[in-house]
């Protein structure tokens, strides 16, 4: 192998081998010739891997070559290559996504998805990994990684549900391949006061209302309001709400039934006991509103205008498992597909 003609880099094995050989004295040439380099290369390998070694004997310093030394300093050089920036001096991409992440509190990758789905019109066309690392290194310079949080986890505690079990709920409603099925939780703030959260699973669309109190009988009212808003789309609009075990959701009967008669407006199924991945839906929307009310806030304070605001902000961001179109959009499509 003939380096000069390859221009291939040497390896950590043949710089060992050179230092191999360097200790023992062989000729310059022998060496270049059994490793597989040009004689120039070789020389220019014992510049870099050149440090002070200490004779035992004479206990004085001399030049020698170190395999070790020469590879850290070919890695330390090779960190200071790479391609030219993709962003090049696209200023007008950057501050678009500074701006819209800033202003309008959105994740980075979302921007870069709602760019691609409205066909914005930038010099730069840059992939996801690409945009962090950027993030990462300090191009965008406004822009900071936050830390991720270490999952906890419970142990699951068999009891019994309230109304109907989880474990009856038909599959497509798993599956997510129906429109009209939604989750329900309650976001809790420092007083009594407490918002009732209604995600639906295929559109992700985010219903929220304001509760004095986290009661049954305020969540029953909650869907009674519901139910008078949508008339008769209601029951094609909520085929079926998915709740937790919790207090406020102990109503069986309230919930389910119509304020219009005695006929069935929906049916509720209860998770498991301390499963609220099978609310997956509602568990990572209700993060996406803690981002604008943060835990420990005095829910009372809020005004109806400014919970509408949170809701209108959930559905109008661009998410990527919706090919970066928003929840609102799609719900509004499923919505007038309706008769």
């Amino acid at each position: 192998m003939n380096n000069r003609k390859g221009h291939k880099n040497l390896t950590y094995t043949q710089r060992v081998k050179i230092e191999t050989l360097m200790n023992a004295k062989v000729d310059k040439k022998e060496i270049a010739s059994t490793v597989g380099i040009g004689l120039r290369t070789l020389y220019y390998e014992l510049k870099r891997g050149a440090y002070k070694k200490l004779n035992g004997s004479t206990w004085d310093y001399y030049i020698s070559y170190g395999a070790d030394v020469a590879q850290q300093r070919y890695n330390n050089l090779c960190t200071g290559k790479g391609r030219p920036l993709k962003v090049g001096n696209d200023f007008e991409f950057v501050r678009y996504v500074e701006n819209r992440v800033k202003k309008d509190k959105i994740s980075a990758c979302a921007v870069l998805g709602q760019i691609k789905h409205d066909k914005l019109n930038f010099k730069t066309s840059i992939s996801k990994t690409t945009l962090y690392r950027y993030i990462q290194i300090g191009i965008f310079s406004n822009l900071k990684l936050g830390k991720r949080k270490q999952k906890t986890y419970r142990k699951v505690i068999k009891r019994a549900p309230k109304g109907t079990s989880i474990e009856k709920r038909p599959i497509d409603i798993k599956e997510r391949k129906t429109f009209g099925h939604w989750e329900m939780d309650c976001v809790c703030g420092s007083t009594k006061s407490a918002l009732l959260v209604l995600s639906e699973r295929l559109t992700r669309k985010e219903i929220i209302f304001k509760m004095e109190n986290q009661k049954a009988g305020s969540v029953v009212q909650c869907l009674n309001k519901l139910e008078r808003r949508f008339g008769k789309k209601f029951k094609q609009v909520f085929k079926s709400i998915t709740v937790d075990n919790g207090s406020e959701f102990a109503d069986f009967v309230g919930l389910e039934k119509s304020i219009y008669g005695k006929s069935k407006r929906t049916s509720v199924y209860y998770c498991h006991p301390y499963c609220s991945c099978e609310r997956g839906t509602n568990e990572r929307l209700n993060r996406e509103i803690r981002r604008l009310i943060p835990k420990g806030r005095d829910l009372s304070k809020y005004s109806a205008d400014d919970i509408q605001k949170v809701e209108d902000w959930v559905n109008n961001y661009p998410r990527q498992v919706l090919g970066y179109a928003t929840s609102g959009q799609l719900f509004d499509t499923y919505l007038k597909a309706i008769a």
